[in-house]
This record gives C-alpha cells, sequence and structure tokens, in this order.
C-alpha cells in the first residue's frame, strides 16, 4: 500500500518556484516517498525529531515526517541546504 504525501502552504509556494530540472527532480522525489519514505539514497533520519526525515536533491532538502498508522508522508519544508536547518 502506498502512503498519502501531503504539502504544507509553505511547500506549495516553494514548490511553484522552482523551475526546470530540480521540479522534476522533486516529482521524482515525492512518487519515491509513496512508496518507501524511510528508506533510501539521500534520505536520512534527523536526530532528535522522532519519525522526521530529509531527502536530499541536489542543493535542496525536503524536511518530512511519516506517520505509520495512516500511511502518511507530511512535507514540510522544501529550501536550500544551508536555510532549512536555521527554523
Amino acid at each position: 500500500m502506498s502512503y498519502k504525501i501531503l504539502l504544507s502552504k509553505s511547500v506549495y509556494k516553494s514548490y511553484y518556484k522552482i523551475t526546470g530540472k530540480l521540479k522534476l527532480g522533486i516529482d521524482r522525489c515525492l512518487s519515491y516517498l509513496e512508496v518507501n519514505p524511510t528508506f533510501g539514497p539521500g534520505i536520512k533520519r534527523l536526530h532528535g525529531f522522532p519519525g522526521c526525515y530529509r531527502f536530499q536533491i541536489s542543493g535542496l532538502r525536503l524536511v518530512y515526517e511519516v506517520h505509520e498508522d495512516v500511511k502518511e508522508v507530511r512535507v514540510y519544508i522544501i529550501r536550500p541546504r544551508g536555510d532549512v536547518y536555521k527554523h
């Protein structure tokens, strides 16, 4: 069974500002997260935040939380690597 992907409002805004190959990479990332959100290339668990992970796409990071009980992945942040961990 696949996971449902939920995007926050800030992620929608960030997504529509991105163009070109990077947007295709994010699309591929989101389709990968539907199948296996906790393991794969570019995925790492965030220390100190249970259930939270990050997915590396080129110079961007997606920060998301996995809810196994309801099969949901909630994406909270899409930002450049240098900015993502400041908030």
